[in-house]
């Protein structure tokens, strides 16, 4: 059984959404470098977004985030969450069931 990788799965969707809610509550801030989560291997890495920064009327730099990039990966974070603790929740039932075979 391997709950431990599922566990895994739901730690870097957790710390995926606090990017992306970092990113989208930081949309209107001036000089806000957004940042990804970027997995490689069972290593989750958090940089900056390689999008160039754009000034607004008063030639100060606004913010990179995306919000609908934000958005949708805030999505795909939950559904992974779901669909991880399902298959936990499916391991779960299936011990329940070999146990009561094995009485």
């Amino acid at each position: 059984m391997q709950v431990n990788a599922n566990i895994a799965a739901i730690n870097n969707a957790s710390k995926t959404q606090e990017v992306s809610a970092n990113n989208i509550a930081n949309v209107n801030s001036n000089d806000f470098k957004a940042s990804r989560a970027v997995q490689s291997g069972d290593q989750l890495n958090i940089s900056p977004e390689a999008r160039a920064a754009m000034q607004n009327t008063k030639g100060e730099s606004i913010s990179t985030t995306d919000p609908a990039q934000d958005m949708v990966q805030m999505s795909v974070n939950q559904r992974s969450v779901e669909a991880n603790v399902a298959a936990i929740k499916t391991q779960e039932d299936m011990q329940q069931a070999l146990l009561a075979i094995k009485k």
